[in-house]
Formats: C-alpha cells, sequence, structure tokens
C-alpha cells in the first residue's frame, strides 16, 4: 500500500483529517519532576483521555526538535509515544525537515523509519533530488512530505522569489519537480496561512494527474495561543476550489490542542486537549 493510500484509509476510518502536533514546550507542561517524564505523562494521558471519549486524530505530528532539546533520555519518550499512538491506530508524521546529501538522507531516512517507526517524515528539498530520492528508496510505504510553502511569516523570502525566464515562484519549481518525482510516497508541505498558493499546487498536480497528499500546519484554535494562524474554511474552500480530495489531506494543530487548557482552564489538561480536538473535528466533518 503506498502512502497515498494510507492516508485515504486512514482518514476515512477515522472520520477527520486532523493531525495533532505533539510538540512539548517544557514551560508549558504541567505537572512535577523530571521534564522528560513530564512530557511522556502529559500525551499519554492526552491518549487515555481521547481513547476513552473515542476521538482519535487521523495523525499526530511530534516534532522532533521539541525531544532533541530536552536531553538524549527524552528521544526515547518520542520514540515510546509513537509506538503508543501507531498501536492507537494514527498515522505518525515525525517532523524533523531533513535533507542533505544522497548517503546522509539515507541515514535520516533509516533513522524516521526504522529507528523511530514513523509513517512519515517532513524533508527539505533546497538540494534537489539528491536530498528526496533516498527518503523514497528506503521507503516501504511511508510517506515522505516535502517542504513546498511553508505557513511561516518569512516563507516569501525564498520561497516567492521569480526564477527562470517564465518568472514562476521557487515554491512552484519545487512542486513541479515533487509531481516529477511522484511515486506514491510523496507528499507536500502546504502552510494554512497560504490558502491560495495551497489552490494553485493543488489544481497544478490534479492537472498533471497526480495525487499529492499535503500536511496542512498553520490551523488556527480560537482561545488559544499559537505562533501561526490559518482558516478551516479557507483551507478547505481551496481543497474544494482545485478539485481535490479532502481526504487526502492532513489539518495540523499544534498548540491549539495541546495547550487547549488556556482555552478551558477548569478541565484537566488531557480533557481540555480532547475538548479542542473534538471542536477542531467537528468544524472538519462537514467539509470532508
Amino acid at each position: 500500500m503506498s502512502y497515498l493510500e494510507k492516508v485515504s484509509a486512514r482518514t476515512k476510518a477515522a472520520g477527520n483529517t486532523v493531525c495533532v502536533g505533539l510538540d512539548p514546550v517544557p514551560a508549558k507542561i504541567p505537572g512535577t519532576g523530571a521534564t522528560e517524564e513530564r512530557i511522556r505523562r502529559f500525551y499519554s494521558d492526552m491518549l487515555e483521555a481521547m481513547l476513552a471519549r473515542n476521538v482519535m486524530p487521523a495523525a499526530v505530528k511530534p516534532n522532533m526538535a521539541y525531544y532533541e532539546a530536552v536531553s538524549l533520555p527524552c528521544l526515547q519518550v518520542l520514540h515510546d509515544l509513537i509506538a503508543a499512538f501507531k498501536q492507537a491506530g494514527a498515522l505518525v508524521v515525525l517532523d524533523a525537515k531533513r535533507g542533505d546529501i544522497s548517503s546522509t538522507s539515507g541515514a535520516y531516512a533509516k533513522m524516521a523509519f526504522d529507528v523511530f517507526g514513523a509513517d512519515a517524515v517532513t524533508t527539505a528539498p533546497y538540494m534537489g533530488r539528491d536530498t528526496v530520492k533516498p527518503f523514497q528508496d528506503v521507503s516501504k510505504g511511508q510517506g515522505i512530505y516535502v517542504l513546498v510553502r511553508t505557513s511561516n511569516p518569512s516563507a516569501r523570502d525564498f520561497q516567492n522569489l521569480s526564477v527562470g525566464p517564465e518568472g514562476v515562484p521557487l515554491y512552484r519549481k519545487v512542486a513541479e519537480k515533487l509531481a516529477d518525482w511522484n511515486d506514491g510516497n510523496l507528499g507536500a508541505v502546504v502552510g494554512a496561512t497560504a490558502p491560495d498558493e495551497l489552490r494553485e499546487l493543488l489544481a497544478y498536480w490534479k492537472g498533471r494527474g497526480r495525487d499529492v497528499p499535503v500536511l496542512i500546519p498553520g490551523i488556527a484554535i480560537a482561545g488559544v495561543s499559537g505562533g501561526q494562524a490559518g482558516s478551516v474554511a479557507d483551507v478547505y474552500r481551496a481543497i474544494r476550489d482545485a478539485g481535490s480530495d479532502p481526504s487526502l489531506h492532513l489539518i495540523n494543530s499544534s498548540s491549539g490542542i495541546n495547550y487547549a487548557y488556556e482555552k478551558f482552564p477548569s478541565l484537566k489538561p488531557a480533557q481540555a486537549s480532547v475538548n479542542a480536538l473534538e471542536e477542531l473535528i467537528g468544524e472538519i466533518a462537514p467539509r470532508i
């Protein structure tokens, strides 16, 4: 089964396209004791609450940097959390944004797929095909999400630069190469803060006869602070306008679900997170 098929099957089984970022900020993780164990408890409690209320996202996306920044033992915590969420049925996207010359990219791929057991990984394509193909070579149906048009404010610094005689933006050239290279396991990262570009890219891939699963970070949840904010309505309008299948695309929220206790202060953090997840699923479900 290709990764494209896995995403479609999982979102239909889950009844939603939500991807929850598992991004632990130590200062915001409640409890006492060692940071590693507070992180483990925080996400284990969240998973337990999801299962108890039968509210599971289609996927989760731990950003590796948050765990690396804590300690070496915290990488074991990440490994264990990946296994637990996979056991519960969620797809796991390891947000590592790795990319290098071919031999190094192959090692990164083995790290993501073989050591941590992720279902997909994010990659940076700046060095060209040498960066991406080793992930494809190692993949046994795992996905590779290529950064195309990201959601951070300074994405335009490079991604919107005009290139070539036709003067198209650089992100469009990346999208063209992605279509050329696609083997059913390549996806794209396109931020929720760029709905016009999302519409354009999905329509382009559709015109090329390519179904490209998109990871869409930066969705806003009211009442919870976060660094990036895009609208669910705008995202799904773009998907529909492009004639794309909504079940192929994962909508990611990190801070909005992780730290939903800011919005629901009377609830335990895990219950608050599930409340926020339910709200987001409720907003998305009628659109898929």
